[in-house]
């Protein structure tokens, strides 16, 4: 097989479960070597400026603890939708990670890491600014480099844009995973659930025509 095998993994830095899907999907690159290759796609669950209302915190509070059963999860505590200072809108994060991508993936892992440790670990507000910085500045990156990028106008669009192609491909809920471009796997799976659906897409991949998802 001369071209690896890509996995689009749609995400949000303030979804509790996709954390929990990407510690799973890295370990899948990881086990597979050369042959697959795992790329973060944006899809801002919150995308307008906006309090959060006291159902919808519930209902955040809900996730992260669905998400703290899992293995990968243990960790996690729902103090973010907790306390008075909540996240507005998911974007800024998301801007902060796709900022950080342009230093390498490397340099982006290790500031989505410690952004969703920030939140789900400690309770800070990541779509705040000035927590973003300091976040970033503890993660070796260019600063110059990562301000100029978080700000620039580019960066904002090429994450709508990302949002607006993965709704047309299916995309309604977070996790979702995108497989060769062609098999959309939705929801947070088990380890092997992942395994089995790549490894059957491996199979049929000379003759796979049609997009497939798989809920």
């Amino acid at each position: 097989m001369s071209e690896p095998v890509h996995i689009s993994l749609f995400h949000d830095v303030l979804c509790a479960l996709c954390q929990v899907a990407y510690d799973r999907v890295r370990r899948l690159e990881d086990e597979f070597g050369g042959l697959v290759v795992v790329e973060l796609r944006p899809f801002a669950l919150r995308p307008e400026a906006a309090a959060p209302s006291a159902r919808d915190a519930q209902r955040q509070v809900r996730l992260v603890k669905k998400a703290s059963r899992e293995p990968e999860g243990a960790l996690l505590q729902p103090s973010l939708w907790c306390g008075m200072d909540l996240p507005l809108s998911s974007l800024p994060p998301l801007l902060a990670s796709e900022a950080a991508r342009r230093q390498g993936r490397s340099a982006q892992h290790r500031l989505l890491c410690r952004l969703r440790e920030a939140a789900f670990q400690s309770g800070l507000n990541v779509a705040r600014r000035d927590v973003i910085f300091e976040l970033a500045a503890g993660c070796a990156l260019d600063m110059d480099r990562f301000a100029d990028a978080f700000d620039a106008p580019e960066t904002l669009l090429a994450v709508e844009e990302c949002r607006r192609q993965a709704v047309l491909r299916g995309v309604r809920k977070l996790p979702s995973l995108l497989i060769g471009g062609e098999w959309l796997v939705t929801g947070v799976r088990e380890m092997h659930e992942y395994r089995e659906v790549l490894l059957h897409w491996l199979q049929r991949r000379s003759g796979a025509e049609l997009a497939r998802v798989l809920h």
